[in-house]
């Protein structure tokens, strides 16, 4: 839940009419209100799988060190929160 409106960068994409439609065929097709709600999904998605891309590099890391152990859901989980947090880290513009 957020208590304060977040900040928002307004993007603009040019692209080809085949494009176009093929965009507004998947949002009419996908139930999405607006372009931006598709395109924001795509985005969410991509972040998701670097996410996973992360978990998985860390995985094969400590497999080639010798360094695991029996892979439970709690360590899934706990594997999961730190990938997330770190891309979430990754994304914060640094202060000047």
């Amino acid at each position: 839940m957020r208590t304060q409106p977040a900040e928002k960068k307004i993007l603009s994409v040019p692209v080809p009419p085949a494009l176009d439609a093929f965009i507004k065929d998947r949002v009419k097709t996908k139930g999405f209100h607006t372009v931006s709600e598709y395109v924001r999904s795509l985005i969410r998605a991509d972040l998701e799988a670097a996410s996973r891309h992360e978990v998985e590099a860390q995985l094969l890391e400590a497999v080639e060190r010798g360094d695991y152990r029996e892979a439970t859901p709690e360590f899934w989980q706990r594997m999961e929160t730190a990938a997330t947090g770190k891309a979430a880290r990754k994304r914060k513009p640094k202060k000047s």
